[in-house]
């Protein structure tokens, strides 16, 4: 923990919360993701347009319309920490190849787009459709991070982040499937996110989960993944989007391979919670191949966050409730 109180408040918040991420601040953050090189991707064509009104909600981004009063508000605060990627070897001829089938995503897949520390834009460009409601819970966030005050979350206590959040942090992942049933395993927090095709052969746990219980089906060769149930309100990034424990993910993923040898992973998600966002709005991620990621790091969240001299110095309270 030495080097990490050497950073100001503000970025020793981040670390803690974040997990120690690694940021480098003079990467640039990737808002949207770009469109692959080549040709179109081998398989069956993807799964129809993710729902929604709006920018992002269709094939082709119609015209921005003017910024409401809520989202003003997030225009207006100060823009968030930029981050960049742990480098990782290439891969090289020798590595093992992904599966041929589309439907098999087994193997180790990590980010080729920066962290993004807020998210800022949806995937075709526009403002997250915020309410009034979900635009103060940004600002406060934010504002109190920036006074060197950040907000306890999930993330900051080593719980699980949730899905969409646990797939953004710049950790590798592994993915292992069945018939009925898929799971990413994280390295950061030892986590995991089960996603089961066929609740009778593969039933989830009673109850609620950090991690939501996530239901899912093939559409051609895209996995769309409905996750619902969360066990607590969600931070959706670092700076802390949110979602209530009452909102939807509904998560669109494929396996694009343009014969190169480099396959990745698309994740388009939409975000469904009338509480926070006035429509259905949608993110895009891409996760690159990297067999030559076998063995996952000692991740040791405890040992970073358990030292109480580390945790008061970064200064994290208690965040007020809605």
């Amino acid at each position: 923990m030495t080097a990490y109180r050497k950073h100001s408040s503000r970025t020793r918040m981040l670390a803690l919360t974040a997990g120690i991420l690694g940021l480098s601040a003079s990467a640039a953050v990737a808002q949207m993701a770009a469109p692959p090189p080549g040709g179109p991707p081998s398989g069956n064509d993807p799964a129809p347009p993710p729902p929604g009104r709006g920018p992002g909600a269709g094939l082709a981004p119609p015209p921005l319309p003017p910024l409401t009063e809520a989202q003003k508000i997030l225009t207006a605060l100060p823009p968030p920490m930029k981050a960049g990627l742990f480098p990782q070897p290439p891969v090289t001829a020798d590595d093992p190849v992904s599966p041929a089938d589309p439907r098999d995503f087994q193997g180790i897949w990590y980010h080729d787009q920066p962290l993004e520390v807020r998210i800022q834009k949806d995937m075709y460009g526009a403002e997250p459709p915020v309410t009034m409601t979900g635009a103060n819970v940004i600002a406060r966030r934010v504002r109190s991070a920036e006074a060197g005050k950040p907000f306890i979350n999930a993330s900051a206590k080593c719980l699980p982040p949730g899905p969409q959040w646990q797939r953004d942090l710049n950790f590798p992942f592994q993915i292992v499937q069945g018939k009925a049933w898929v799971a990413f395993i994280f390295e950061e927090y030892h986590g995991r996110w089960n996603i089961s095709l066929d609740p009778k052969i593969s039933p989830l746990p009673d109850g609620t989960d950090f991690m939501g219980r996530s239901i899912g089906h093939w559409e051609g060769d895209t996995l769309v993944v409905e996750s619902t149930g969360f066990k607590q309100a969600l931070w959706l990034d670092v700076d802390g989007t949110p979602l209530s424990p009452n909102g939807r993910l509904v998560q669109r993923i494929r396996k694009v391979n343009l014969g190169d040898g480099k396959p990745f992973l698309e994740i388009i998600t939409t975000i469904e919670d009338p509480q926070y966002y006035t429509h259905p709005w949608n993110i895009v991620r891409r996760f690159a191949w990297h067999p030559n990621l076998p063995v996952f790091k000692e991740y040791n969240c405890e040992e970073q966050v358990g030292d109480p001299s580390g945790v008061t110095d970064a200064g994290l309270v208690v965040e007020t409730a809605d």
